[in-house]
């Protein structure tokens, strides 16, 4: 079973019609006060995976105070900074989850609408329903490449590149054997603010061997 970041990878180039020529990078936001508008997107990050399985409920979900303890400084902010902080937090998360096989935070963070989202709860759980652990696939982001763009005042898109590790599956018995190779992949998030705070509706991912 492929468990980690991304499922089966769909090779798209909806990353760069959605954010070519209105991207904004994470530096040159990192000390600006004010939004950042840009250019809306031309394309619609839809989620790439649906569930295979329905995901068996999770724990009870964390308010926002809680979310923000665990997410980086600026993640708060209702503007294009406080989405990719978002997004950044998200796609590092996609990893851990299925090491600690809590799913708690994803689930926090996401809408009811992001399959991808759903779809990796519902392989955290196989996971778990067959004994089997996970070790590795921690989500690496390069945060000199990434990217963003506001479509309106509620709707932001992420460009994220990253490192994903390899990950191993550990049967009952002991024995090992690789879930994953290690992987280069392109993250691109949608995120809707609500209530002022961003909540990701989809994930599309296109990776290539590392």
């Amino acid at each position: 079973m492929r468990f980690i970041p991304g499922g089966r990878v769909a090779r798209r180039a909806v990353a760069a019609t959605m954010l070519a020529g209105a991207c904004v990078g994470l530096a040159a936001c990192t000390g600006e006060p004010e939004p950042i508008v840009t250019e809306s997107p031309t394309a619609v990050a839809s989620p790439v995976t649906t569930p295979s399985t329905t995901p068996s409920p999770s724990a009870t979900a964390l308010s926002d105070d809680e979310l923000l303890a665990m997410m980086p400084e600026g993640a708060e902010r209702a503007d294009v900074y406080g989405a990719m902080m978002t997004a950044t937090f998200y796609v590092e998360l996609a990893g851990d989850i299925f090491e600690t096989a809590d799913t708690t935070a994803w689930v926090s963070l996401a809408t009811t609408e992001c399959g991808y989202c759903l779809s990796q709860v519902a392989n955290v759980d196989a996971l778990v329903k067959s004994g089997d652990l996970a070790e590795g696939g921690s989500v690496t982001i390069d945060q000199s490449a990434t990217r963003a763009a506001l479509e309106d005042d509620e709707t932001a898109y992420v460009e994220l590149s990253a490192h994903v590790d390899p990950m191993t599956r550990i049967a009952p018995s002991g024995a090992r054997s690789e879930a994953q190779t290690a992987l280069e992949t392109t993250f691109v998030v949608e995120l809707l603010l609500i209530d002022s705070r961003w909540r990701v509706n989809g994930v599309v991912t296109d990776s290539e061997p590392a």
